[in-house]
């Protein structure tokens, strides 16, 4: 009763978390629309449309000898340079695990993307090592951890991945992007019922000319 009351006095017309309440169940009613079920062909064709939503990262795999800036600091330039001597002959039979320092990430790295990398070592870092040849020791290279030389033993390359690897986020954005499409038009539809007028509020002169 004191709810029919209210809305007679009209005091739900100018409360904000009122209208606010109605606006979202009026949106949540447009997002509740039946949305059909997508095809394989409308679900390529949106794959295909929007590539940077689902592309794939180049990725790399590599291994590394690591060099601590904390255990070495008045000698890891010396250390780098008989590192990189010692890989630089290229014997397969060399102990790399012995060249250098215990790292907390471990030392070898699968299937990686240069953001996972950065997240990881530094964006210097990974912008160095995506930059590198594979199949031989390469560095060093620096990072806030000290120094490393890398071997990268394979290479990945990014890309519009196919449709079955990645159906159902296609078809999750697929859906959404429908939805907000349905609200529009359905927002578009309401607008039409409305005259809207803006009152601009009166010029400082004009309440100074008033107020006299």
């Amino acid at each position: 009763m004191f709810y029919r009351e209210g809305r007679a006095a009209g005091l739900d017309r100018d409360d904000v978390i009122i209208r606010r309440r109605v606006r979202q169940k009026m949106e949540f009613l447009a997002e509740d629309m039946s949305i059909p079920e997508p095809s394989d062909e409308q679900l390529k064709a949106y794959l295909v449309s929007n590539p940077e939503r689902f592309r794939s990262d180049d990725q790399i795999t590599f291994r590394q000898v690591f060099l601590s800036a904390t255990r070495r600091p008045n000698t890891i330039e010396s250390d780098s340079k008989r590192v990189a001597s010692v890989l630089s002959s290229g014997d397969a039979a060399i102990d790399t695990a012995a060249l250098g320092d215990p790292f907390l990430l471990g030392d070898e790295f699968h299937n990686v993307s240069a953001t996972k990398v950065t997240n990881q070592f530094g964006e210097s870092f990974a912008k160095g090592v995506f930059a590198m040849d594979k199949g031989r020791w390469q560095g060093p290279v620096s990072s806030g951890f000290g120094q490393h030389f890398v071997f990268i033993s394979e290479r990945v390359s990014g890309g519009l991945p196919p449709l079955d690897d990645v159906r159902p986020a296609v078809r999750r954005e697929w859906a959404n992007t429908r939805r907000l499409e349905a609200e529009q038009k359905l927002y578009a539809s309401l607008r039409e019922r409305y005259e809207i007028v803006v009152e601009a509020p009166p010029s400082k002169a004009a309440s100074a000319e008033n107020g006299r």
